[in-house]
């Protein structure tokens, strides 16, 4: 099984991350602001399992400079554990980045990714309208990307999938109030589904009120193979394989499916 999103540096515990690779085939683990991308690369670096993604979140773009988005090209040039760059994009649930500014890093990260060939991990959130213009603006994407932790409506998943990009859903999905994101998850093609914990945050229905990591990913797996009456070690194969083609950069090894063991 493959973690598409985790930030493995706030996970709880060393027990949690440990645990976690063991149970896991890859995780990938991102870094979004300036001192979390040198962590991912470093827990990337120590574990084979592992590979990172390097951005700058939107809340976190205030104050970068031309200077930031070197050190993201510079570290994914002169390291073959990152795999993509981002979560970069829009954030407009609260009031702490303004547009303008979002907008233009969000830009840049795209034009870094386009050039470095790499997919873009894509974090939008009450900015559904204007993260599918910018999209579209930079279309084509060669190396494509995905929408993670997916919240948006079944027309902006269909407009993503169309510019070629995966669409990922996290922990939330399980959620009993979550009815529009399931509605979004029945509608969008198995050729483009992925799974992410985003942990230490969203942990599925089952571990709701604990910190989240990895290893939960299973329960999330378990719920949408149960939702969309797919069997359980099947969608596994399918999100699996789906990852493995986006992230080129991942050196291939056996996968071993461990759905049966965690349960």
């Amino acid at each position: 099984m493959i973690d598409t999103h985790a930030h493995l540096d706030m996970l709880r515990s060393e027990e949690d991350l440990k645990e976690s690779i063991e149970k896991l085939d890859y995780i990938i683990t991102i870094g979004c602001d300036k001192e979390e991308i040198y962590k991912a690369v470093d827990i990337a670096s120590r574990y084979d399992n592992v590979y990172a993604s390097v951005g700058y979140h939107p809340y976190d773009v205030n104050g970068l400079t031309d200077e930031d988005i070197n050190t993201l090209r510079e570290l994914a040039t002169k390291n073959n554990k990152v795999v993509a760059i981002g979560e970069t994009g829009l954030d407009y649930y609260r009031d702490i980045t303004p547009k303008d500014i979002q907008w233009k890093f969000f830009e840049k990260q795209l034009t870094l990714a386009k050039e470095l060939e790499l997919p873009v991990i894509i974090h939008s959130r009450s900015a559904n309208e204007d993260t599918v213009k910018i999209l579209r603006e930079y279309a084509p994407f060669p190396a494509s990307g995905i929408l993670h932790c997916f919240g948006g409506d079944i027309p902006m998943m269909e407009q993503c999938v169309e510019l070629g990009f995966y669409i990922s859903f996290a922990g939330n999905v399980t959620y009993p109030k979550a009815d529009n994101l399931r509605q979004v998850l029945k509608k969008t093609p198995l050729d483009r589904l992925l799974l992410e914990t985003d942990s230490p945050f969203l942990s599925p229905q089952k571990k709701r009120g604990k910190p989240n990591k990895p290893s939960n990913i299973y329960y999330t797996l378990e719920f949408v193979a149960e939702f969309l009456g797919i069997p359980a070690d099947e969608l596994e194969r399918i999100t699996d394989n789906n990852a493995l083609r986006l992230f080129k950069g991942i050196k291939k090894r056996r996968l071993f499916n461990l759905f049966q063991t965690v349960y």
